[in-house]
């Protein structure tokens, strides 16, 4: 496995510094409070999408697509267990959502959107529990007849894999880090039903003995244990509104018909006046890279009651990306979580995506002793373009929030300096100031700040093009 996964990495790797082979996906974003999963690349895609169990997850496969970065994964929490994404082969990216143990979801309800056939938004449904232990037949200890199959209780979420034997007599069914419970081990139960006369439980190994011309056998694993029921299409319990009918074909696998985008990039209507604060208008010929700064190792800035840059400027990124792709522009984070990146490569990741656009989002600190700093300011290296997006943002802040405008300057940060496109570096606010690090620390500001930094780069986008 680690093999495989190396194996996968170096050749993302070797895709991400040849773009000619492939389209790149250039951002992906997972919202964990309202399932949402939002990505863009820098070419067409039509995504393809199923549903497979044991465990339960969601498979978006790109077409065509490369990674615009290394194989990355991020852990979510709750029903969603994680988001991974890697280069499935030399064309294609795969997205997979992984449930948490015991968890489902609903394939028909799984929403796909294309605001453009690069822009692509995906909401999954509320996971629901599932539980095959319901509505016995007949119940031993740990084991039970159900009225589709047959349930074996065990701890956890079991790995499981079945098979049939060459004579097509015996369903084997092996679990992977688990034992059968002591009081099933070296028994065999006689069964007659559902055309099994006979199950017998080894130690790793569960065996059905049935006719050669009985239907094939799959296994399900929910929260409570294990069931083995017919590959018949029907759910695995009958009225049980957590499981899902699977096709007979292919048991395991529900495909999801994902619709064709609503429009296609390189052709966008006219595009209308832009007025501060609506600028829902096509953008997708815009590629915009957002860099939080700081990150894993790094916390940056540590201010009044122990507020951490770090912790400040990842919101407010993932705001503006989000605003952004709502308004049809590409966008590229350097990092949509907390980790460290290198500057060296924040401007590279950038540079390599042909981004028509650099933000980089901090926040300012200066002495504990000196809480009387507060204020907005924004910075650029050189040139006129940078000038203008840093004056659009500085202004855009200052026109939407009440707070003391320090002005836009002129840096040599290293980002601002190896950025080969317009490029601007945000402070919005100090940690240290009295005035700003309360409002830093509220979710409702930062959300505030966002639209306002959006709004900002979308005036000097209408500007500019």
């Amino acid at each position: 496995m680690k093999f495989s996964w190396f194996t996968l990495s170096l050749l993302s790797l070797i895709l991400w510094a040849n773009p000619a082979l492939a389209g790149r996906l250039t951002h992906w974003q997972f919202d964990q409070r309202n399932h949402q999963l939002t990505f863009s690349t820098d070419g067409s895609v039509q995504p393809q999408a199923k549903l497979l169990a044991n465990p339960s997850r969601l498979v978006i496969d790109l077409p065509g697509t490369t990674l615009s970065r290394p194989t990355v994964n991020q852990r979510v929490g709750g029903t969603i267990r994680e988001v991974r994404i890697g280069q499935f082969d030399a064309r294609t990216t795969r997205i997979v959502i992984e449930l948490a143990p015991g968890y489902t979801i609903n394939p028909a309800q799984v929403g796909f959107r294309g605001f453009t056939d690069q822009q692509w938004q995906v909401t999954l449904p509320e996971p629901e529990r599932i539980d095959l232990s319901r509505e016995p037949v007949m119940t031993l200890q740990n084991f039970q007849v159900t009225q589709n199959g047959f349930f074996v209780r065990l701890p956890g979420q079991p790995r499981a894999t079945i098979q049939r034997s060459r004579d097509r007599q015996t369903i084997a069914v092996d679990l992977s880090g688990q034992t059968i419970p002591s009081n099933l081990q070296n028994q065999t139960v006689l069964i007659n039903r559902y055309g099994v006369s006979t199950i017998q439980f080894q130690t790793h190994r569960i065996l059905l003995a049935v006719p050669a011309n009985s239907p094939d056998w799959r296994v399900a694993v929910g929260i409570n244990g294990i069931a083995i029921v017919p590959t018949t299409g029907q759910p695995v319990l009958e009225g049980d509104r957590t499981t899902v009918p699977l096709p007979s074909s292919e048991p395991d696998v529900v495909v999801i018909p994902v619709p064709a985008p609503e429009r296609t990039a390189p052709n966008p209507p006219p595009t209308p006046t832009a007025q501060p604060g609506d600028f829902r208008v096509p953008n997708a010929r815009i590629l915009a890279a957002i860099d939080p700064g700081h990150g894993g190792r790094d916390p940056g800035a540590i201010g009044i009651g122990g507020l951490r840059e770090v912790d400040v400027v990842l919101p407010v990124s993932l705001s503006v990306a989000r605003r952004l792709s709502a308004a049809g522009v590409s966008v590229m984070m350097t990092r949509s979580d907390d980790r460290f990146i290198s500057l060296q490569e924040r401007t590279a990741m950038a540079n390599r995506s042909r981004a028509n656009l650099f933000v980089s989002i901090h926040a300012n600190a200066i002495s504990m002793s000196r809480p009387d700093v507060n204020g907005v300011e924004t910075f650029y290296f050189q040139g006129a373009n940078s000038r203008q997006l840093a004056t659009s943002i500085q202004q855009s802040i200052l026109n939407q929030i009440p707070m003391n405008s320090r002005g836009v300057k002129q840096a040599r940060f290293y980002v601002l300096r190896t950025a080969s496109m317009p490029a601007v570096l945000v402070e919005v606010g100090f940690v240290t100031g009295a005035q700003d690090a309360p409002r830093l620390a509220n979710p409702a500001f930062r959300e505030e700040m966002a639209e306002a930094i959006a709004n900002g780069i979308l005036q000097y986008i209408s500007q500019t093009r």
